[in-house]
C-alpha cells in the first residue's frame, strides 16, 4: 500500500503522462521527488540507488550545488535568448571553449543542440553539407552498426539497429542508412570466436564499402562502447582498424559519445582508450550532469575548413540555451577538478573483479564486462547456448531490484539480456559494494528454465 499523496500522483500520472520505453495507460513503477549522491528518493520516502545514472545522465550524481548555483547566476543574468542569427552570449561561449579543452585534440569546432538525438541529427546534416561542398552529394550512405543506439530522432532513429526501437512500428527508414555486424563478441553475428576471427567485425566496414562503392559512403557512426545492447566494450584492434578503413576510403568518422562521454568509461572520452580521433563527436546526456538537458557536436578542422564561410542552414530552437551552458560549464569543470574520470576508472575496475568472482559462477549470470563506470552482465538460461529468459523474467527482475532499492534495467531483445550497472562516476567502493551485496542473492535466485 501506498500513500494517499502517491496514490494521488499515481492516478493524475496515468492520466496524463505518457513514459518511454513503458506501457501507455500503466502506472508508474515509482514517484521519484528527491535525491542527493548516487541515491533517488521516492514520496514514499524510500531511498534507492541509482544504478542507471538516470539514462546514463548523472556521471557527478544530484545535488550538487555547484551546478543549480551557476544555473541560478545564469538565469538572474539572462536565462535564455535564440542563438540564431548569429547572436551569441559569455556563457555558450565559455561552454563551447571548455568543451573543446576537453575533447580529445582536433576537435575545436561546436554546435550545441538540446540532446543526444538532436546531436546525431546535426551530425548528419553536417556531413550530408560537408560532401555538398565538396562536390561530392552523392556520398549520401551513413554505416551504423547493429545493436547500435543513436537516438529517436528521424535520422538518428534511422540508424539505430536495437530491436527495443524497432522501425516495424514507426515506418520504413532511409535506404542510405547502412548496418554492419557489431563487436558484441559474445553474441558474434559471424559465429567467430576472439582473437582468431582477426576482429572480423571491423574488416567487414571495408567490404561493404567496397561493395556499395565508396563513392556512395558518407560516414561509420559507432558508439565507442555499445550502450544501446547493454555495455558492451570492443576489441582493443576494432576502433584502430575502424579508422584506417575510414582513412582509406575518404568515409567520415563519427563517434557518438552521447553516453560514453564525460568520465563513464574511466576516460573523459571513451575514443581515449584507444588513442582514435574521430572526425565528428556527438555528445549529451552527462555534459550537464543530466541537471538541464544539453547537447553538442564537435567537430575536427579537416570538417570545419569546409563549412567556413557557408551559412548553418539549420538550428534548433534552444541551440546554446545559455542556462544550459552554464549548467554544463560547471560540470565539466567537476569533471576536471575531482579527477572523476580516475574514480570511475578506479571503482570500475573493482566493480568488473566481483562480478567476474562472485557473479559469473551463478547458473545464469555470464559474461561480465564493461570499461570503467559502464557494465554489465547476460542474463542466460543456459551459458552453452546463451539463450536469453523470457521476457517476463525480466519484468520479475525489475520488481525485485526495485524492492531492494535499486534503480536500473535490464536490454532484452534482438538475442539480447543484459543487466546494467551505470552508476554515477562519483560512487566510492563502499557504495558499490553495498549494490553488489544486495544484488548478489537475487541473480543467486535465478535458476535454468
Amino acid at each position: 500500500m501506498v500513500s494517499k499523496r502517491t496514490e494521488d500522483f499515481m492516478r493524475r500520472d496515468v492520466k496524463y503522462l505518457m513514459h518511454p520505453i513503458h506501457a501507455v495507460g500503466r502506472r508508474p513503477r515509482v514517484v521519484l521527488e528527491k535525491g542527493h549522491g548516487i541515491w533517488l528518493q521516492d514520496t514514499e520516502g524510500k531511498e534507492y540507488i541509482n544504478l542507471l545514472s538516470s539514462i546514463e545522465c548523472t556521471n557527478l550524481g544530484h545535488g550538487r550545488r555547484e551546478i543549480i548555483n551557476a544555473v541560478l547566476e545564469q538565469m538572474n543574468k539572462v536565462e535564455f535568448h535564440g542563438g540564431w542569427y548569429g547572436l551569441s552570449d559569455p556563457t555558450t561561449i565559455d561552454c563551447a571553449q571548455k568543451l573543446t579543452e576537453i575533447t580529445p585534440a582536433g576537435l575545436d569546432h561546436v554546435v550545441f543542440t538540446s540532446g543526444g538525438a538532436e546531436s546525431t541529427d546535426v551530425a548528419f546534416k553536417m556531413v550530408h553539407l560537408y560532401w555538398f561542398l565538396r562536390g561530392k552529394s552523392h556520398k549520401s550512405k551513413i554505416i551504423s552498426l547493429y545493436g547500435s543506439y543513436h537516438g529517436l530522432g528521424a535520422g538518428s532513429w534511422a540508424s539505430n539497429r536495437a530491436e527495443v526501437f524497432s522501425q516495424e512500428r514507426w515506418g520504413p527508414s532511409s535506404k542510405d542508412f547502412l548496418h554492419i555486424p557489431s563487436y558484441h563478441c559474445y553474441r558474434c553475428m559471424f559465429g567467430l570466436e576472439y582473437p582468431e576471427c582477426n576482429v572480423r567485425c571491423a574488416r567487414y566496414l571495408e567490404e561493404v564499402i567496397i561493395n556499395e562503392r565508396p563513392e556512395t559512403i558518407a560516414a561509420f557512426i559507432g558508439e565507442p562502447v555499445i550502450g544501446g545492447s547493454g555495455c558492451v566494450p570492443p576489441p582493443p584492434e576494432y576502433w584502430p582498424t575502424i579508422r584506417k578503413i575510414c582513412d582509406r576510403h575518404d568515409v567520415l568518422l563519427i563517434a557518438d559519445e552521447v553516453m560514453t562521454g564525460f568520465t563513464r568509461t574511466g576516460k573523459m572520452f571513451a575514443m581515449e582508450h584507444w588513442g582514435v580521433k574521430p572526425d565528428i563527436m556527438t555528445v549529451a546526456k552527462a555534459i550537464s550532469g543530466g541537471y538541464i538537458p544539453l547537447g553538442a557536436v564537435v567537430i575536427n578542422d579537416k570538417v570545419y575548413q569546409v563549412l567556413k564561410g557557408n551559412e548553418l542552414s539549420h538550428g534548433y530552437t534552444f541551440c546554446g540555451h545559455p542556462t544550459a551552458c552554464a549548467a554544463g560549464l560547471a560540470a565539466m569543470n567537476l569533471y576536471v577538478t575531482d579527477k572523476v574520470a580516475e574514480n570511475a576508472a578506479k571503482v570500475g575496475k573493482h566493480i568488473l573483479e566481483r562480478l567476474e568472482a562472485e557473479f559469473k559462477p551463478l547458473p545464469c549470470i555470464d559474461n561480465p564486462t564493461g570499461v570503467g563506470m559502464m557494465l554489465g552482465f547476460d542474463v542466460v538460461t543456459d551459458k552453452t547456448t546463451k539463450a536469453p529468459f523470457p521476457e517476463d523474467v525480466r519484468e520479475r527482475i525489475y520488481s525485485e531490484i526495485l524492492d531492494k532499492g535499486i534503480i536500473s534495467a535490464v536490454i532484452w531483445g534482438s538475442g539480447n539480456s543484459r543487466f546494467l550497472i551505470i552508476p554515477p562516476c562519483t560512487m566510492t567502493i563502499e557504495e558499490a559494494d553495498l549494490t553488489l551485496d544486495i544484488l548478489l542473492p537475487m541473480m543467486a535466485a535465478i535458476k535454468p528454465s
